[in-house]
């Protein structure tokens, strides 16, 4: 069960990007189902016909995860951003983030005088390793997801998107 929670929680799947997370688990439950099948809105149905006498049981989960989605391509070719889901700007300084084409990208902010101070979202950017607008792999439009490893200690699971995905698991 870790194996298939590690590929779970470590793959891609900002809100409204989940193409990568759905295919892992509809992979999962080719075998198992009778009937598999994708609604206008993304979401991925799985059926298992019973014989009638017992209860009916229904198991739901959703796949996305919070993420950051460029706004704008500074001409040094630095990404501003806003939020997918509930993000607070003071966790973000020194995260790693992933396009959906696998490109990574560092989390950092202006200069603020007061260090004290939390820097508002509308501050920080994202680093690509870019040297100006037109040499940007990334634009507008564009999300990204954060790159934290699955790890196991013990009876203890830690992961990034462990509420979304462990649903999934199951």
């Amino acid at each position: 069960m870790n194996e298939l929670i590690k590929k779970l929680v470590e793959a891609y799947g900002p809100s409204g990007f989940e193409d990568q997370v759905r295919a892992l688990v509809r992979a999962e439950v080719a075998g198992l189902a009778d009937d598999i099948s994708v609604d206008a809105m993304g979401n991925l149905i799985a059926r298992k016909k019973g014989d009638g006498s017992g209860l009916k049981v229904m198991i739901a989960a959703h796949m996305d995860e919070i993420g950051l989605m460029v706004t704008h391509v500074t001409e040094e070719g630095f990404l501003r951003f806003t939020n997918i889901g509930g993000i607070r700007a003071h966790t973000l300084l020194g995260n790693r983030v992933q396009f959906a084409d696998g490109r990574i990208g560092v989390v950092y902010s202006d200069r603020i005088k007061d260090r004290n101070k939390v820097h508002p979202l509308s501050k920080h950017f994202i680093d690509v390793g870019a040297a100006s607008r037109e040499d940007c792999p990334v634009g507008v439009g564009d999300a990204a997801g954060f790159v934290r490893p699955f790890t196991a200690q013990g009876s203890r699971l830690i992961a990034k998107s462990m509420d979304d995905r462990i649903g999934c698991a199951v």
